[in-house]
């Protein structure tokens, strides 16, 4: 068996890694971490994995990666089949959900479009910001990435579900209209309603306002998150 997961240098990344480890041995398993500034190296196909892992990778996996999966390659999306794309957690926040939830999909060219493997639901509480949403959603994407992992090595397969995405992927260009407040045409219900659906912290995009056309990123209420 050989297994290339994609993945970021963070602390719910290290536990997906250890879950894999647990599994497999180093031998069958390759391990490929980023950042957003770290370039993907391409010429991994000489590895020839029977399954190709995306586990909140930094990257979005190219085709001729895609291709060298022999019976899957599978990416772990950490919002609901209704939140597909970019803003997943500022989009359910805005809409105001009940219900939330991960998804894990097949891998298509256009990103988060794939038919799914597995899904975990749960409810959105009145409350709710970013980084509580973001937590609960490591949470339960870890528990299905575990219940995946198991398949593979029990039976070696995917599994399956019957769900579907419900709308098309949210573009980034989206979140950034989500983000951008003009107090000369919005109440003030409504501009609260944006600043809470995008307050994460400083190192993320949040909401702003333009004067002359310069953008002005209102601070946000987070110093360090928690996730």
């Amino acid at each position: 068996m050989k297994i290339m997961l994609f993945c970021k240098k963070t602390s719910f990344c290290d536990y997906a890694v250890k879950i894999l480890q647990s599994y497999f041995s180093e031998e069958e398993i390759k391990v490929v971490r980023g950042d957003g500034s770290t370039k993907l190296d391409e010429e991994l196909s000489w590895y020839q994995p029977e399954y190709i892992i995306s586990f909140l990778s930094p990257w979005i996996i190219p085709q001729c990666l895609l291709d060298i999966s022999q019976k899957g390659a599978i990416n772990f999306h950490p919002g609901s089949p209704d939140y597909p794309g970019s803003g997943c957690y500022n989009f359910a926040i805005y809409e105001g959900s009940k219900q939330y939830g991960v998804v894990c999909h097949h891998m298509e060219k256009s990103v988060d479009t794939g038919k799914m493997v597995s899904t975990s639901y749960f409810d959105i509480s009145p409350y709710e910001t970013v980084e509580t949403l973001k937590l609960k959603s490591m949470n339960h994407l870890l528990y299905i990435f575990e219940k995946v992992i198991n398949e593979i090595y029990v039976n070696d397969r995917l599994p399956k579900s019957e769900e579907k995405w419900t709308r098309a992927p949210f573009t980034k260009k989206q979140l950034d209209e989500l983000c951008e407040i003009d107090p000369s045409t919005m109440e003030q219900k409504e501009i609260d309603l944006r600043i809470r659906a995008t307050d994460y912290s400083s190192a993320y995009k949040s909401a702003y306002f333009k004067i002359d056309e310069k953008k002005h990123y209102i601070a946000s209420s987070m110093n360090e998150p928690i996730v």
